[in-house]
């Protein structure tokens, strides 16, 4: 099986970072600790939202945002708060089919096999990664574990929270995720480049390889 790529290679990969800025994120992150995603925004290289639509694009996987979902008390209860706190993960909707459970969990770092593997293995119940970013993951879990609230959500907000119910799992993602781009006037310049070089890849027009090196200014 293919080694998943890691959120540094990815970023990298996307043109959101340099290899520059990886290294020293890396080095930093070796010294004081952490995860690289929050290395990266913190030393300002990169921004949240940015590692969130870039790793939802390129893994293919459902975005959540928790201010337009209401967690499940379910999936609340099937990920303990201390697996929740060691892997920056958040529940989201559990779904039972022919008695075999599968939780929705929204990680700061779906890149990270180990504790999609772990998180298995300790529940007994099957991941279905989503993506979050990484403040929005940790607050998360102060609000439904801690209950931790700065205080109830606007009549409007509450209002539009979407309900979970049973085997709700992937509809309630989609309520919350912006709708893909369908068309060329509503895309932004990062989105037609990036789809731009998945066309002429795909066609052999260009390589990677020689796209990277020409940014990399080699000849």
């Amino acid at each position: 099986m293919a080694r998943r790529k890691r959120i540094g290679e990815i970023l990298l990969g996307a043109g959101l970072i340099t290899e520059t800025q990886l290294s020293a994120a890396l080095s930093s992150q070796r010294t004081w600790g952490g995860k690289v995603g929050s290395t990266l925004v913190r030393m300002g290289f990169v921004r949240e939202g940015d590692i969130l639509k870039c790793l939802s694009a390129q893994l293919r996987l459902p975005s959540v945002d928790f201010r337009k979902v209401r967690v499940s008390p379910r999936a609340l209860a099937a990920v303990p708060l201390r697996i929740a706190e060691k892997y920056t993960v958040m529940p989201v909707a559990l779904k039972e089919d022919k008695g075999k459970k599968s939780v929705l969990l929204a990680m700061a770092d779906p890149t990270n096999l180990d504790a999609v593997h772990e998180i298995q293995f300790q529940t007994g119940v099957t991941v279905k990664p989503a993506v979050s970013t990484e403040s929005a993951v940790l607050a998360a879990i102060d609000r439904y574990y801690r209950k931790k609230e700065r205080g109830p959500p606007p009549a409007a907000q509450a209002e539009s929270l979407s309900p979970v119910e049973a085997g709700d799992e992937m509809v309630l993602i989609q309520r919350g995720e912006e709708k893909p781009v369908s068309s060329l006037a509503g895309a932004d310049v990062h989105e037609l480049v990036h789809a731009l070089v998945r066309v002429l890849e795909a066609n052999g027009v260009i390589r990677r390889e020689d796209l990277e090196a020409a940014l990399r200014g080699e000849s």
